[in-house]
């Protein structure tokens, strides 16, 4: 995954021939990848959703943790928001969600929140992200403000009990050329490779018969979900 400055993808981009915004390359931020609130750029779109939470005035700097488009193809499970004020303290933490439908759904975590460096926050899904588990369960959020070291997990809960445990760890490493090269030919393909482990995943579930909910079922209970546009 890439942890971006938001206001440094246009220096980035310049810099790295084999990463661009807004233009085919290897790797490719778009905005429109991300979720829309009325702007053209992912930072605006971001301050636009916080104006919402009256937190905009204190957000300086934005982090953006993500999957770029890689080799034109996209799909992010989740991508997170760190926001700081000018001092480099937390604001808040915005978790994007995104289901294999291209919507998307937003769960801010304030300041409040923040356990020492680490965001630990429970809300209700009312979001279709997988067809084994109802719209109301809850999302438990852990989520480390990355440094050297990246670690969080995202956990699901009904009726007080776990059913779905997912974590992610790494360490971080400069964002060069060099390492750019040698990450496309170990992980060629890796948005691809996300999709293609969930629903293989989601084969064995069905093989086990695991209940399959659709989509269409209990629309009620999909609150705020944004559909996102696909670029071009």
């Amino acid at each position: 995954m890439f942890y971006l400055d938001i206001d440094e993808i246009d220096d980035l981009a310049a810099k790295l021939p084999w990463m661009s915004r807004n233009k085919s390359n290897i790797y490719n931020f778009n905005d429109t990848d991300h979720f829309q609130e009325g702007a053209t750029n992912v930072k605006q779109n971001v301050l636009n959703f916080l104006t919402k939470h009256d937190l905009s005035e204190r957000a300086h700097k934005i982090y953006l943790l993500t999957h770029l488009r890689t080799w034109g193809h996209m799909f992010n499970p989740v991508s997170f928001y760190f926001v700081e004020d000018a001092n480099g303290e937390a604001v808040a933490l915005i978790a994007e969600v995104a289901n294999t439908f291209k919507e998307q759904k937003l769960y801010l975590v304030t300041s409040e929140k923040l356990k020492g460096d680490t965001y630990r926050d429970a809300q209700q899904k009312n979001f279709y992200i997988s067809p084994f588990s109802n719209l109301d369960t809850f999302i438990h959020f852990k989520v480390k403000q990355p440094q050297e070291m990246l670690a969080l997990s995202i956990n699901e809960t009904e009726n007080n009990e776990a059913f779905f445990f997912s974590s992610l760890q790494g360490s971080r490493r400069p964002l060069t050329q060099k390492n750019l090269v040698f990450y496309s030919f170990l992980l060629p393909l890796i948005t691809l490779k996300i999709v293609a482990g969930i629903h293989w995943q989601a084969l064995m579930l069905y093989l086990k018969k695991v209940p399959f909910r659709k989509k269409a079922l209990d629309p009620e209970l999909q609150k705020d979900v944004r559909p996102y546009l696909k670029a071009h």
